[in-house]
């Protein structure tokens, strides 16, 4: 479920960085994406980020002060 940011539009739609998160090392080894909110709502907007992950078919945690962006779609488990 994803919760109401204050910044739903992003300030600035920056096309590289989004490229340049989902060239991270992570995502072609299955991996995490762990990015500062304030970066995405100023780069690119959490309903873009949303987009992207869902079409990537990865999955995408509000944790704290950032987002994780787990690189695969198998499911996951919280332990403790």
């Amino acid at each position: 479920m994803l919760m109401h940011h204050p910044f739903e539009t992003p300030t600035a739609y920056n096309p590289a960085w989004r490229d340049q998160l989902f060239s991270a090392d992570a995502v072609a080894r299955k991996g995490v994406v762990r990015r500062k909110k304030r970066a995405i709502h100023r780069e690119v907007g959490l309903n873009l980020l949303c987009a992207e992950v869902q079409a990537r078919g990865f999955q995408l945690f509000d944790v704290g002060t950032d987002y994780l962006i787990v690189c695969h779609s198998q499911p996951i488990t919280r332990i403790g």
